[in-house]
């Protein structure tokens, strides 16, 4: 597992590697502008921010750790008197990387490392103030009233649909129509004597009628 190796080895061995990091980040301070490939500037970009981090500093023993990977005097005199104090106040990021395409021939990844120009503060992301965000969230989310709304929609829709199966009457089949006719029809002999007896009349009747 690489656990903690960072760093790209750029298919060179270590001493090759270190020599062209050291001449690439000479030459940026020299030109302010290298043209070369990603993975090298990605490289030479880590490098020539700690070398300017020492110039900002500007005393003797951080001249010193400089001068040995910035081996030219005169780039490293324009370094401690130009560039770092151009950065006094930014707190990092004082070189960047733009891509430029592929490269013809063997169809490498080419950038630009260049560094930073003096009052450029590069782009900045639009920070929306926390109570918009609320504000938004709360107007995304529906309301307790609606809520309610929609509730008691729902129940009225079940309510709806639950009512019909209830009421709905029992259609007979033919043959229970038909016995129930044939029930009718025949009635007993008893049934229709007691149906066809007088009524009986509700006045009293006189002694001389009895007598009679």
């Amino acid at each position: 597992m690489r656990h903690n190796r960072d760093g790209r080895k750029l298919n060179r061995t270590a001493s090759h590697r270190k020599a062209m990091l050291r001449n690439m980040v000479t030459s940026l301070f020299d030109n302010e502008r290298i043209h070369t490939t990603t993975s090298k500037a990605k490289e030479a970009k880590r490098l020539a921010e700690r070398m300017i981090t020492f110039a900002r500093r500007g005393d003797l023993s951080a001249r010193r750790h400089v001068a040995k990977t910035v081996r030219d005097p005169e780039v490293l005199q324009k370094l401690f008197s130009e560039i770092g104090p151009r950065y006094v106040d930014r707190p990092g990021g004082y070189t960047r990387v733009l891509k430029l395409g592929m490269r013809r021939g063997d169809a490498a990844q080419t950038a630009i490392l260049e560094l930073i120009p003096e009052g450029d503060e590069g782009r900045k992301k639009k920070k929306k103030p926390a109570k918009k965000k609320r504000k938004a969230a709360e107007a995304k989310k529906p309301s307790t009233k609606k809520k309610e709304k929609v509730k008691a929609k729902k129940k009225e829709k079940k309510a709806k649909k639950e009512a019909p199966a209830k009421e709905a009457p029992v259609e007979e089949s033919p043959t229970e129509k038909a016995s129930a006719e044939g029930t009718s029809a025949e009635k007993s002999p008893a049934e229709e004597s007691t149906d066809t007896s007088p009524e009986p009349s509700g006045a009293p009747e006189s002694e001389g009628e009895k007598e009679k």
